[in-house]
């Protein structure tokens, strides 16, 4: 019996699919000796708070959302998955008890933590839910930070990027992104910004996405973009749904963004951002990894 009154837990919980914190399915199997979870040869991550100078034993508390999915993800006391606390911290985990509003783990090993990838996002003010499923998609991705730019042709667009309980429900988005993807840093949300503004403070090499660019790819490899200054990072930007006008167009690429070509059909804007968003994060992630 799970503490706080919880179900009892199966004593050889059967090989499923499970939904992640992001509401798609994952292969997951479960050692019926420790009940621990596994995909693939990575542990299940949930977010918990003060991890700062933690030493192993010391006791963790999950809240309960994040109990919730470790529920969900059929995770047994004495099971092992990783906690993260957004910032870098990263730790394996004991699950010790459980309830149906908190999940109690002991600290085992602290995890290595990759530093984030140089890689920001420029999102259009659009359409909330549209907006909403592009932070989920380009943060599992790997995007450092993402910010809403308010361009000529977002002016109309009544809610999304502007209104706190859209910034609230693209923080959720956001947490929920990092533990699918296994990863330890949160990213930064910023906005909604004036294309003036954001392109005043940019710093470092970008990317936008424009029909009249070029191909990302260069004898059928992926083209390497500048390799941003250190603590600079590449920046991918999207327009709006009808694009960027001709002015906007040539205001970024006098800040040095380079017009990268998706092809011929024309994408909607979290389309766009996701494949440009994908292609800059393998570059990047490459080349940490040949390092």
């Amino acid at each position: 019996m799970g503490a706080g009154g919880g179900k009892p837990y199966p004593e050889t919980p059967p090989r499923r699919w499970r939904r992640t914190a992001c509401g798609g399915y994952v292969s997951c199997v479960s050692d019926a000796r420790d009940g621990r979870g596994r995909e693939g040869s990575a542990l299940p991550t949930f977010l918990a708070l003060g991890l700062a100078g933690r030493e192993p034993e010391a006791r963790v508390d999950l809240a309960a959302e994040e109990a919730a999915h470790v529920r969900a993800a059929r995770i047994r006391p004495g099971g092992r998955f990783a906690v993260t606390d957004g910032a870098g911290r990263r730790w394996e985990v004991e699950l010790v008890a459980i309830g149906r509003r908190e999940a109690r783990c002991r600290l085992v090993r602290p995890l290595s933590s990759p530093p984030p990838l140089p890689l920001r996002v420029w999102a259009p003010i659009a359409n909330r839910d549209r907006s909403l499923w592009l932070v989920e998609k380009v943060v599992e991705l790997g995007a450092a930070a993402v910010t809403w730019i308010e361009w000529d042709r977002s002016r109309s667009v009544s809610d999304a990027g502007r209104s706190e309980g859209f910034q609230r429900r693209a923080a959720g988005r956001a947490r929920a992104a990092v533990a699918q993807a296994g990863r330890s840093w949160l990213p930064r949300l910023h906005g909604p910004v004036s294309p003036e503004d954001a392109l005043a403070a940019h710093d470092g090499p970008g990317w936008l996405a424009d029909a009249r660019g070029r191909s990302p790819f260069v004898d059928g490899s992926p083209h390497d973009p500048p390799r941003p200054r250190p603590g600079s990072a590449l920046t991918v930007a999207v327009g709006p749904e009808g694009g960027l006008t001709p002015g906007e167009r040539r205001r970024c690429v006098r800040a040095g963004f380079e017009l990268v070509s998706l092809g011929a059909g024309t994408l909607r804007f979290e389309t766009a951002a996701v494949a440009v968003t994908a292609l800059a994060a393998a570059i990047l992630a490459n080349r940490e990894e040949t390092r």
